[in-house]
């Protein structure tokens, strides 16, 4: 898996790479969250389809969060945005995994998962639209 990903960063921006994941996911999470029900008797195809999300999770977003900041940032800044960039990584991880629990409780776990596919796609507009890719 390291191979294939690290040979498509050559080939694809680190940009490219993440606004792939968060799409993937946003279809997982969203197929996950519409058949729910059902997928709750096929416990092998939930299981496969979130393993997925997870997949994706790394390939995109997790592989290019340590790539994007030297791109990103001018190099006179980098070391203090990159740290500040990983700080607000690290706060909304930890609010996105104390209120998983309370909102699968008070809301329902298909409706988590289609708030986890919201939340991809934010994430897939976000990096479109603000995260520039250098041209060589």
């Amino acid at each position: 898996i390291g191979r294939v990903t690290c040979g498509g960063i050559v080939e694809q921006s680190p940009r490219y790479i993440q606004m792939q994941g968060f799409a993937c996911m946003g279809i997982l999470y969203a197929i996950i969250g519409t058949y729910w029900s059902e997928l709750r008797r096929i416990q092998w195809l939930l299981v496969l389809l979130y393993g997925l999300t997870f997949y994706f999770a790394n390939y995109g977003p997790n592989t290019t969060t340590f790539m994007l900041p030297s791109v990103t940032y001018s190099p006179s800044c980098r070391s203090t945005l990159n740290g500040i960039s990983a700080a607000a990584g690290k706060a909304g991880a930890l609010l996105g995994a104390s209120m998983f629990e309370p909102a699968a409780t008070n809301f329902g776990d298909d409706k988590v998962m289609l708030m986890c596919a919201t939340v991809s796609i934010l994430g897939l507009i976000m990096t479109r639209f603000c995260v520039i890719t250098p041209h060589k």
